[in-house]
């Protein structure tokens, strides 16, 4: 029998990809609900997400909601829909198309030209941080207006404490780009159609839930791990009170804190690298507004003197009348998830106010953290486990929900 630590979606596929291969597994959860960050919740009458606010429905992930039978559940955003950055006093349009990188007026001319020749310059170098490798590959102000808030708005970090090595270089991998990354972002926008932005009618929580459904009792909610023994015949899991569950291959689909605790004492240098890694904190308000405004979102360009990283207009993207999502915090604003729910929400609905010029009341306030990709990912790379103990978790490679599929999918084959 195969272990799995954690029930977020890393953890559920994986279960599901078992029972496709007819492995018997177990899958633990410390929590009394599946799902990890993915979390919708209704307020007011309207699907909020907490985490996540949408993924892609790229052939893996429609394959999948075949096959928990959620076809018809699906919702899918217009095709199109166009990308702001707030920069110098209004919303300008970032350029996804060749239309867009022509008409707007978010970078000069001069930053466009070198925008389209990104093909001359080379491909991230090992020390380099992620902020110096996208100057040098964009120049300053394409940089500040368009590529670092909209990669360091995606994982609320600062590219200038990413090392380009952990985490653009495996994004530009994944994504298949190779020395132009500029004219195989333009390519994969064309083939927006193919994997329109998708949810579900009652939000992203339908995913987690129908895995959940499927695999049945082999889910155990509230039972969280405390540590693991190493076997002649694989590992034993100590969970609470409960007797020891022994099983031939163990897997952490948990965040790096929890791993790293759960591993101490058969692992200590694994557990000492995964111990140190940083997530970056987010606040997440949700906001009610009659602002019909029609797009993705926007984010903030560099410089600007906003709290705001960015938001997400759900009100467009899958018909929430009136449903806009704010986050503050990440790595250079940290404390603010520290603030009051009211302190927190005056600040989003402010702010709203001054970059699109309507009013807007908070519903609610909720916090998620997404991994940093900083220097404490320096020695992940040579992070060694046990035979028989293995991660799956977004803090090694492939963040997003496809993204967890994927490595999740990989892993069950090689198990």
């Amino acid at each position: 029998m195969i272990g799995i630590i954690g029930g977020g979606i890393s953890g559920l596929v994986l279960g599901n990809e078992l029972l496709g291969f007819g492995t018997d597994f177990v899958l633990l959860e410390a929590s009394g609900r599946t799902g990890g960050v993915v979390w919708s919740q209704e307020c007011d009458g309207l699907n909020v997400e907490l985490g996540p606010q949408r993924s892609r429905l790229t052939p893996v992930f429609r394959e999948l909601v075949e096959n928990v039978g959620l076809s018809e559940e699906l919702v899918t955003a217009p095709a199109g829909l166009p990308l702001f950055v707030y920069s110098r006093g209004e919303l300008r349009i970032a350029p996804l198309s060749l239309k867009q990188a022509i008409t707007t007026n978010l970078i000069p001319l001069s930053s466009k030209t070198n925008i389209m020749l990104d093909f001359l310059r080379s491909g991230p170098k090992f020390d380099e941080t992620t902020g110096a490798f996208l100057r040098r590959k964009f120049g300053v102000t394409a940089y500040r207006n368009l590529f670092g808030p909209i990669y360091g708005g995606t994982y609320g970090s600062d590219p200038d404490r990413m090392l380009a090595r952990h985490g653009i270089k495996q994004t530009l991998g994944n994504m298949g780009l190779g020395r132009s990354i500029s004219w195989g972002i333009l390519r994969a926008y064309r083939n927006a159609d193919q994997a329109l932005i998708c949810s579900f009618r009652e939000g992203l929580s339908a995913l987690p839930k129908a895995l959940q459904d499927r695999l049945g009792d082999r889910v155990r909610l509230e039972c969280p791990v405390r540590t693991i023994q190493k076997t002649s015949n694989g590992w034993e899991v100590i969970v609470g009170t409960m007797p020891p569950l022994s099983v031939s291959q163990l897997v952490l689909a948990c965040p790096a804190d929890q791993a790293a605790k759960i591993v101490q004492d058969v692992a200590p240098e694994a557990s000492a690298k995964l111990s140190i890694l940083r997530y970056n904190p987010l606040a997440v308000v949700h906001m009610r507004s009659e602002a019909d405004l029609y797009g993705l979102g926007y984010q903030i360009a560099f410089g600007e003197p906003f709290r705001t990283r960015g938001v997400t207009w759900n009100h467009s993207l899958f018909r929430n009348p009136g449903l806009y999502t704010a986050y503050l915090g990440g790595m250079n604003d940290p404390d603010i998830v520290d603030q009051t729910d009211d302190y927190i929400g005056s600040i989003a609905c402010q702010e709203f106010k001054t970059i699109t010029g309507y009013d807007s009341e908070m519903l609610m306030v909720s916090r998620t953290r997404m991994p940093s990709w900083d220097e404490s990912w320096n020695g992940i790379s040579s992070l060694n486990l046990p035979d028989g103990l293995h991660i799956c978790s977004n803090y090694l490679a492939r963040p997003g929900i496809v993204g967890r599929i994927l490595e999740a999918q990989e892993l069950a084959c090689r198990l």
